[in-house]
């Protein structure tokens, strides 16, 4: 809340997507492995998270790892953080066709400060995310949901499949921006048997022409 974070995103040039997107074999969940973040709480803290995810998931599997990254004000091997005390957690499941889904939530200090939600809670919260995007089938998980499509549109110059389980409503904006910005159409099938829904389009062959400026 208070800021003096840092984001450093580095991305490498990519020209064109040589081959189209298909993700339509859900497969089973074979691991599950997860980070919680804290920084300028107690670290016990973090492993409290950790321990009552771990604890919700190995109901269902065995290979449960989550690891705790604690960091501090003062500035050690880790650099140190900013003024602003956080708590976050991130969990993917993969299963064994290589898919990946992954949830993240935090502790949000306007609303769960002053022991409102204790770490324990924000560990049975993310888990349960977890389940309920592998509960709904598909092969992309609601947040990666739109960068999947749009991977979809500047693909290759041939048909794209990926399967979701419930299309979100930004989704379902961004494939009519999508229509408007690269003229992609995609074809939406509802498959039954599964509750899933699959998502196929021609791609556009983008290519990347710009070049580096000096």
């Amino acid at each position: 809340p208070t800021g003096g974070g840092q984001v450093v995103f580095t991305c490498p040039m990519i020209k064109e997507i040589t081959a189209p997107l298909e993700l339509t074999d859900v497969g089973k969940i074979k691991r599950v492995r997860g980070t919680v973040v804290s920084c300028r709480i107690p670290p016990s803290s973090a492993a409290r998270v950790a321990h009552s995810a771990k604890g919700l998931l190995h109901r269902l599997l065995p290979d449960v790892w989550i690891h705790t990254d604690t960091h501090s004000s003062k500035k050690g091997k880790q650099g140190g953080c900013g003024p602003s005390p956080g708590l976050s957690v991130c969990l993917a499941s993969e299963s064994n066709t290589g898919i990946v889904m992954a949830t993240e939530t935090c502790l949000d200090a306007s609303k769960d400060g002053r022991g409102a939600l204790l770490p324990e809670d924000l560990g049975v919260r993310v888990a349960a995310m977890l389940l309920d995007e592998i509960r709904k089938g598909g092969c992309i998980d609601t947040g990666a949901q739109s960068i999947a499509l749009l991977f979809m549109c500047l693909g290759p110059e041939d048909v794209s499949r990926i399967r979701v389980g419930t299309l979100s409503q930004y989704s379902i904006v961004s494939l009519r921006l999508f229509k408007e910005a690269f003229d992609v159409e995609f074809k939406v099938k509802a498959d039954t048997d599964s509750r899933t829904v699959i998502l196929s389009c021609l791609g556009s062959g983008y290519r990347n022409m710009a070049r580096a400026s000096s």
